[in-house]
């Protein structure tokens, strides 16, 4: 018995003794791996550390899982990288050139510009409509156009959405009958053009009710509204696409990491508190029911967990609510792939 015993034991002290691989999971993609952010190589192919429901697995390197691994590293950082600390100066100015132009039609205008870009010679046409969103993507759009032979007609007005229903708006403390008004020309304009590809995006804004600003009925207004005006916008052109809202940040981005000293990890959001679920449900499930495309954007700001400020060594934000040019630049390969516009 006493021999067993040591024997035992010295078959444990062996086993203790032997190094743990911590890698010894890693034999094909999907396989479970312990670090989110770490790569390694398996069958010559590199793979990420990646979340994968509610796990991490080693995922391909492809395109969008080299941006996951940018955004996993990011949330790691804990100091403004020293290559950005003389870009906060002008960090508020790095914004689309599109949003500093009369084709941002301002709050209390229902001006219609014409606005183009992409190349302007091509009878293939590209309509990009909505609020300052279209105008934030424009700039990478009208690249992608001009790459594939497409002219980009820009129709944008600030705080405007697509919903018919009249909104409130913040800038102006009332319902924003102007948005309205702005619409019904855009669409009757968007209607003769008879765009090839119409790509629409905006973000939400408060509802009216019997003239005042109701926050508790927006989301049962754009449930109901939403819908409509897509279909409307559906029955105008062949090809329908919706760039979703990107995630609004709970605090001024620029401020926060201006602050000496300033942990990046707090000028982060939640993603919860930032990715505008409810709001971006609603328009994902109108865009799928009409089987058009929808593109998530809240997956190229965003982890599982958190929105950080500086992504890929970019200041990613230049406001709360809208992406730095140099970030939408940085984007241009994903949307690009997420468009796929026929050449």
């Amino acid at each position: 018995m006493i021999r067993k015993r040591l024997l035992a034991l010295s078959i444990g002290t062996a086993l203790a003794l032997i190094p743990l691989n911590t890698n010894a999971a890693v034999t094909k993609a999907g396989s479970i791996c312990n670090k989110a952010g770490s790569v390694t190589t398996i069958s010559k192919i590199k793979h990420a550390c990646l979340p994968s429901k509610s796990s991490l697995t080693w995922q391909v390197l492809n395109q969008d899982n080299a941006h996951r691994l940018a955004l996993e590293k990011s949330v790691s950082l804990q100091a403004l990288p020293a290559s950005l600390v003389d870009k906060l100066l002008q960090a508020r100015q790095d914004k689309s050139p599109w949003l500093d132009q009369v084709c941002s039609v301002d709050f209390e205008s229902t001006d219609v510009p014409l606005c183009e870009g992409g190349d302007v010679n091509s009878s293939k046409l590209i309509v990009l409509y909505g609020d300052s969103h279209a105008s934030m993507w424009m700039s990478a759009i009208e690249k992608i156009a001009k790459k594939r032979g497409y002219r980009v007609r820009l129709f944008a007005k600030l705080a405007c959405p697509i919903v018919r229903e009249t909104i409130w708006s913040f800038q102006l403390n009332k319902p924003f009958v102007e948005c309205s008004q702005w619409q019904e020309k855009v669409i009757s304009q968007i209607k003769t053009l008879s765009p090839d590809i119409l790509i629409t995006t905006d973000q939400w804004k408060p509802a009216v009710i019997d003239g005042k600003r109701s926050d508790y009925d927006t989301p049962f207004v754009w449930q109901k509204e939403y819908p409509k005006a897509l279909q409307e916008l559906s029955l105008i052109t062949k090809k329908l696409i919706v760039i979703g809202n990107n995630p609004s940040l709970t605090q001024d981005p620029v401020s926060c990491i201006s602050k000496p000293r300033t942990a990046l990890a707090l000028c982060s959001s939640g993603r919860a508190q930032a990715d505008n679920a409810a709001i971006n449900q609603v328009e994902k499930t109108a865009t799928t029911a009409l089987k058009s495309t929808y593109i998530d954007t809240v997956l190229w700001a965003c982890t599982q967990s958190l929105c950080p400020v500086v992504i890929a060594g970019k200041i990613a934000y230049f406001d709360q609510w809208h992406f730095s040019e140099s970030y939408v630049q940085y984007l241009l390969p994903l949307l690009e792939n997420a468009l796929k516009l026929p050449a």
